[in-house]
């Protein structure tokens, strides 16, 4: 069975339909396949330090869950937009404005606009 490990950074896109409105586009910033379940969660584990730097918030240590307004973390696994794997999401509360690295076992894809029909 194969995990990756990615980070991955949304951005706002617009769509004039039905008065406007805006959904979130997604970029993979990077992405590693992993053959098991121990080297992806150390190299999660590892990038969650570059993660935390970049958007400024104190060191989340795997011990315990931090969640404040914009912050999601779930070391440990269970059920909700991320799946059944670790996450640690950022989001400013705008629509298209997070970025969060994972751990799945499907290879993150690039997102973009889709035309409405």
């Amino acid at each position: 069975m194969k995990f990756y490990v990615s980070w991955i950074r949304e951005y706002p896109i617009y769509e004039p339909a039905e008065g406007g409105y805006y959904y979130e586009g997604e970029t993979v910033i990077y992405c590693k396949e992993f053959a098991n379940w121990k080297k992806a969660k150390r190299d999660f584990f590892s990038l969650l330090d570059e993660f935390t730097d970049y958007i400024g918030i104190k060191p989340i240590r795997k011990e315990f869950l931090h969640e404040d307004d914009n912050i999601y973390v779930n070391l440990t696994g269970g059920v909700g937009k991320f799946g059944n794997h670790p996450y640690v999401g950022y989001s400013t509360g705008y629509v298209g404005q997070g970025e969060y690295i994972q751990i799945t076992r499907r290879k993150p894809e690039n997102r973009g606009r889709v035309p409405y029909c």
